[in-house]
């Protein structure tokens, strides 16, 4: 059973307060690790976001996959904190392939996506890399009136993807 989470409620019981959608934070997909993990040369990848492609870089990491005891890569920004993330790899259902999925640090709960800022009382701030709900990020269309999603919601947000590189600048 999947536990529902009090939110301040408003006029018509829409959801009233603070919000912050996961459109709008920095977010690692697990398929990109599952290139870096695939890669036999074993290197770092440098990923940077920049909100709608436009300068200045927002946020950066440096991804590198782990030499431990357990499948997982290294995260570390550009202050030097750093961070292992446990992945575990899932079966898919036709042609025997696989997916790679992040194991949540603090929830242990298998996810696609971790997120890198995370809402902290109404304030969004930089953080570990979570899943959505650990983060406390919601989607856009939630609590949208329905009357407005028969019309086709509010605009979509593009979710916020790094660029990647394989090499640092300069070097060719």
């Amino acid at each position: 059973m999947v536990e529902q989470r009090k939110q301040a409620r408003g006029w018509h019981e829409y959801f009233a307060g603070f919000r912050a959608n996961c459109e709008s934070v920095p977010r690692l997909a697990a398929g990109l690790v599952q290139v870096i993990l695939d890669d036999q040369r074993r290197i770092p990848y440098l990923l940077v976001w920049r909100w709608l492609d436009r300068d200045p870089i927002e946020e950066a990491l440096r991804v590198s996959p782990w030499m431990g005891p357990f499948a997982g890569v290294e995260l570390k920004r550009q202050n030097g904190s750093a961070q292992v993330v446990r992945v575990v790899r899932r079966r898919l259902p036709r042609n025997g392939g696989t997916s790679v999925l992040f194991i949540c640090e603090f929830c242990s709960v298998p996810c696609r996506y971790l997120y890198g800022w995370s809402v902290v009382t109404e304030k969004v701030v930089r953080s570990e890399w979570k899943c959505r709900s650990c983060a406390d990020l919601r989607y856009r269309s939630e609590g949208t009136y329905l009357r407005m999603r028969r019309l086709g919601g509010l605009p979509r947000t593009p979710p916020w993807d790094p660029w990647i590189s394989s090499r640092p600048l300069g070097v060719r």
